[in-house]
């Protein structure tokens, strides 16, 4: 299996699996994730006050823009908190297959709005280059900028932990939104350290490093949207959960092969579908008990799969494919 941790350097984000009994703890799944998130909306709301305060009343525009875009991290909570409520109802008329790939909707909003902020702070970065600076702020304002970055990295370190045990895509794009927060106040310290101590001609340090901290964030919140966008184009799980969910399926009793192997996220989840060749010669009860099996073992040993569709077919020469796995030595073939 993949490791639990996610892997920027590679492509898109990998997360292992979350290793839950689906039918049974999907409450104590979404509770885990909501309780991290209603820890975040707390925090955000006292930092965000915070800073303003210290902003306006510091004469720090840096530390006032930082505090309004803490006001905008508790729109990112809401959707997490949102995306966990929805992906736990039950399947409905309207939606037969769960409501999972809320889940899904969700990262891709906080996805979106890492890509916004990156944007923003490359913007700003580029117009304090050009413009010349202002009167400096009180040097009492970098407490609040200090503070914000302890409480932003504690929150990153928590909400990272829970999406590394339960393998949540959501929670993990809500953590780096922690770090990515974290960063702008480490940049807006270092604009209310400079202007106040070394003077307006130091100025462009701050600026060109919120510029390059603006052209790493965009990079990572793609990172986090692609993996989105696959989901939601039913995009296969890595080469390493297909094999670890296809070794459950030949010594399982009774099954002679199987081809037509598929898998696909669903928020995340793993939904698996295959066609599974039985012994020509037994009864149609028995080839059913055969698939029951299989489903069972699979979903036992992977508590990550949501659901396992088996078709059944006889192992003979019309149904054996090129692309099946059987076992020769088995009765049928």
């Amino acid at each position: 299996m993949l490791g639990p941790d996610v892997r920027f350097s590679e492509g898109e984000p990998v997360v292992k699996p979350p290793m839950l009994n689906t039918r049974h703890s999907y409450a104590d799944y979404g509770a885990a994730g909501r309780r991290v998130t209603y820890l975040s909306f707390g925090v955000n709301l006292v930092l965000a006050v915070l800073k303003c305060l210290a902003g306006y009343f510091g004469r720090s525009a840096a530390l006032m823009a930082d505090g309004l875009h803490s006001f905008s991290d508790l729109a990112s909570d809401a959707m997490v908190l949102f995306g966990l409520r929805m992906a736990g109802r039950p399947r409905d008329e309207d939606h037969p297959y769960g409501h999972h790939r809320f889940n899904t909707f969700a990262a891709a909003g906080v996805a979106l709005m890492i890509l916004l902020f990156a944007l923003w702070m490359c913007l700003s970065a580029l117009h304090a280059l050009r413009v010349s600076a202002e009167a400096g702020p009180a040097l009492w304002a970098a407490w609040a900028a200090l503070f914000s970055i302890a409480a932003k990295e504690a929150l990153f370190f928590a909400t990272r932990a829970v999406a590394r045990r339960l393998g949540s895509r959501l929670l993990l794009a809500n953590a780096w939104h922690h770090r990515t927060d974290s960063f702008s106040s480490v940049v807006t310290l270092a604009a209310v350290l400079v202007a106040s101590l070394g003077g307006d001609e130091w100025r462009f340090v701050d600026a060109l490093a919120g510029l390059a901290l603006g052209i790493w964030l965009f990079i990572e919140g793609a990172g986090l949207l692609r993996g989105s966008v696959n989901d939601l184009l039913d995009r296969a799980p890595a080469r390493e959960i297909i094999n670890d969910l296809r070794e459950h399926i030949l010594p399982t009793v009774g099954v002679v092969g199987y081809h037509h192997f598929r898998a696909r996220n669903v928020g995340d989840l793993v939904e698996v579908d295959l066609h599974l060749q039985v012994d020509p010669r037994i009864t149609v009860e028995d080839g059913h008990e055969i698939a029951r099996s299989v489903r069972e073992n699979i979903m036992a040993k992977h508590p990550e799969v949501l659901d396992v569709l088996i078709h059944v077919e006889p192992a003979t020469d019309e149904h054996l494919r090129e692309d099946g796995v059987a076992d020769f030595r088995k009765p049928g073939r």
